[in-house]
């Protein structure tokens, strides 16, 4: 009997280790199925790069437009554009990931044009338009290095588009929203 005695703890030691080892390692495979899922900020920031590649095409679009109607897709696409950066924003921290103030002028600019319904536009509103769709290209190009392939912040760059960002949120202001 000696030798079933054996076996007995043999397996009892071996029921203890399976119900120690087995939740350590559901543990250590959340804990690193969790480090994955911190891309998440990597992949917002794809999103709000595809938003600011619509808003620059819709914003080069806009300098064609004839009457305040044909600005539908640029507000609708400025107003996109704002809300996943500012989800970004929230997402990076605000102290690090600058908010931009013009994408969010930018809406106001057209909502303003629009207020009164479908009219031709002016020939300085055209030119603003046209001047805002060049200053945007600029921000939209250094926008596209905000982040890096790992999903770090440079904050060069930052300073950079936030530097872009406030020269055009003066140039809507003084000739927009006058």
């Amino acid at each position: 009997m000696g030798r079933h005695a054996g076996l007995r703890k043999m397996a009892l030691w071996l029921a203890l280790l399976l119900l120690i080892l087995w939740p350590i390692s559901r543990i250590y495979g959340y804990l690193t199925q969790h480090r994955e899922s911190a891309n998440a900020s990597l992949l917002l920031f794809q999103v709000s790069q595809f938003q600011i590649e619509l808003l620059n095409s819709s914003l080069a679009e806009a300098t064609k437009a004839g009457d305040t109607k044909e600005l539908d897709a640029l507000r609708l696409s400025a107003y996109s554009a704002n809300y996943v950066h500012e989800r970004l924003v929230q997402a990076v921290g605000d102290d690090r990931l600058t908010p931009l103030r013009s994408v969010e002028q930018l809406v106001q600019c057209v909502l303003r044009l629009q207020i009164g319904g479908s009219r031709a536009l002016k020939a300085d509103e055209k030119e603003a338009l046209g001047e805002a769709s060049r200053a945007f290209k600029d921000v939209y190009e250094g926008y596209g290095k905000l982040l890096t392939s790992s999903g770090k912040l440079v904050s060069s760059q930052n300073d950079k588009v936030a530097k872009l960002d406030e020269q055009l949120a003066e140039l809507l202001k003084k000739k927009l929203l006058r």
